[in-house]
């Protein structure tokens, strides 16, 4: 099993789906300039977008601000992925370029508004999840090596075994998972709602599907996880 989606989580928000792309065989260790134009275009198209307008006003970003909301998260003290780089971007600050992999992700994540995660995995033996944190978990944040004291029991995570891969649902990323020019092995969850975006959903994942196998010589699989269809 690659993906588990908790039932405790769709009790609580029962359009939630989640986009799957499953790659493999992926050689990140160079450069890719295809991968740089395609996030330029997109960051130069978000700054059209959101011209005069707050971030959080993009209409395709509003299913997630309710839904951090019925979870009890605040929304603007804990925004989600895709609003996090979407204020940036509407800020004039632009977009940092982390590795071709990564890159790829920001850009995809940029164009359809959606938030967009990526977790390396040996997919031979482990399985992401997203589920709410338990005592035994333990948090890493990106680029620390102590544990984070403030996770709690009833978070919203993304984890594999008792390592959070994401805090907070798509909020604050860990340490463990992270994607390096040295990874092989990927899942990239698209967070939507079958009520809302799931047809977006569908085409970020059949878009970034195309571009890992053209650009990174992947092997990839893709799946829409829901209430329904909890596994893959």
């Amino acid at each position: 099993m690659i993906f588990s989606l908790d039932q405790a989580v769709t009790d609580q928000l029962p359009t939630l789906c989640v986009g799957l792309v499953v790659a493999c065989g992926i050689d990140n260790t160079c450069a890719r300039p295809e991968v740089d134009a395609l996030l330029d275009n997109a960051v130069r198209a978000a700054e059209t977008r959101l011209a005069g307008i707050n971030a959080s006003e993009d209409p395709r970003v509003q299913p997630y601000r309710a839904a951090f909301s019925a979870l009890g998260m605040s929304p603007s003290r804990y925004p989600s992925s895709n609003i996090a780089l979407l204020r940036r971007i509407a800020k004039g600050k632009g977009l940092w370029r982390v590795n071709p992999l990564v890159d790829l992700g920001n850009a995809i994540s940029i164009s359809y508004g959606l938030p967009l995660g990526a977790h390396a995995m040996d997919l031979s033996c482990e399985t992401l999840e997203l589920r709410f944190s338990r005592a035994d978990d333990v948090f890493v944040e990106l680029s620390r090596t102590d544990a984070d004291p403030t996770l709690s029991p009833g978070e919203l995570v993304y984890a594999v075994g008792n390592h959070v891969q994401t805090r907070r649902w798509t909020w604050r990323q860990s340490e463990h998972g992270k994607v390096t020019p040295e990874t092989r092995e990927v899942v990239f969850p698209i967070d939507g709602f079958t009520d809302a975006n799931a047809n977006q959903v569908r085409a970020a994942c059949e878009e970034l599907a195309e571009l890992l196998s053209r650009f990174f010589g992947a092997t990839t699989a893709t799946y829409l996880i829901d209430a329904h269809h909890p596994q893959a």
